[in-house]
């Protein structure tokens, strides 16, 4: 059966999920194309260089996102390997976000998400790392640093800032004004440090330009894609289904686990509002919202009484992954 594979930890799957990675992957590889980027969407400072080095290469976008894609997913193993906020030693995190991302084809070329996700993951890194430190000097400059840095590739990630708070709030309950000042300076210098350049190389103009297209511009992704809708309301089925299991096991939880799974209901929570409350923000949330859901669907699958729907949820996910390539 595919779960109880998945549920091992076995050395020879740091080779599988790359593979499984591919495998989903290769119909993109085998039609390349590049994503369909709203005017100045990838014209972010720190994107800029990436999208110049791509150029119009299709391959490449596909070949650098994939790289990517392989990338968070052991990001995300290592994460659950450090904290254990899910105890038992599994690549199942790793697999279901690879899983789950490649469900939308057109994110199979390269987009400013994918560092930014990286940097969203070092940032819960740093937050994480807080708990049971009486000192967290460092981790609140770095968390800073390291949310701003990805939000100069993908914009909308400077509304994730609250979760830095949230997370040493939840973490640490008696945080020390210092830890909020240190967070804000680290947020606010590589931001300071893009507007001087901006300004320096008379570029102010593309700057607010930036700025205004992301509130302006609407998606239309979901509108009339009925195979991406259906994908997508299994994925909140599944969400759900963990949520309520989640809750219902809480407090049998260490707890540092459950202050870790608050943090990730921050991310979970802010990508919703997003979704909502920002016109630009389209499929590529998807790759922010699978941090999160990703533990908590491993969460369910590995302890759910009865396993024989764990299988059958497994199947249905990597089915519609897989119809979604040929459409």
């Amino acid at each position: 059966m595919l779960l109880k594979a998945l549920k091992s930890n076995q050395p020879f799957y740091i080779i599988l999920i790359p593979l499984i990675a591919i495998g989903l992957w290769f119909k993109s590889f085998m039609n390349p194309e590049s994503f369909p980027f709203y005017p100045g969407e990838n014209a972010m400072l720190l994107y800029q260089p990436i999208e110049f080095l791509l150029g119009k290469n299709a391959v490449a976008s596909n070949l650098i996102a994939l790289v990517f894609i392989i990338l968070l997913a052991f990001l995300i193993l290592k994460l659950n390997v450090q904290y254990a906020f899910i105890p038992a030693r599994t690549f199942l995190p790793s697999f279901l976000f690879v899983l789950i991302t490649s469900g939308m084809h057109e994110l199979h070329s390269m987009h400013p998400v994918y560092p930014a996700a990286l940097f969203l993951i070092l940032t819960i890194d740093r937050i994480f790392n807080t708990y049971d430190k009486e000192v967290i000097h460092s981790n609140a400059f770095d968390a800073g640093i390291f949310l701003a840095l990805g939000s100069l590739f993908y914009l909308n990630l400077v509304f994730f800032f609250p979760l830095i708070w949230a997370g040493f709030i939840i973490l640490k309950p008696n945080v020390n004004w210092r830890e909020y000042v240190l967070s804000t300076l680290g947020f606010i210098l590589p931001w300071t440090a893009a507007t001087a350049y901006y300004l320096v190389s008379d570029r102010s103009d593309e700057l607010l330009q930036l700025l205004t297209s992301n509130f302006t511009i609407h998606q239309t992704f979901l509108r009339s894609n009925l195979p991406v809708q259906i994908y997508i309301g299994f994925l909140v089925l599944l969400i759900v289904f963990g949520s309520f299991f989640l809750l219902s096991h809480f407090d049998g939880k260490k707890i540092s686990s459950r202050r870790y799974f608050k943090v990730f209901f921050w991310v979970f929570l802010i990508s919703d509002i997003l979704v909502v409350a920002i016109p630009t923000v389209s499929q590529e949330i998807i790759l922010i919202l699978a941090i999160p859901v990703t533990f908590l669907i491993s969460n369910y699958l590995l302890y759910m009484k009865r396993s024989f729907w764990g299988e059958v949820f497994v199947y249905l996910l990597s089915a519609g992954v897989i119809f979604l390539q040929f459409i």
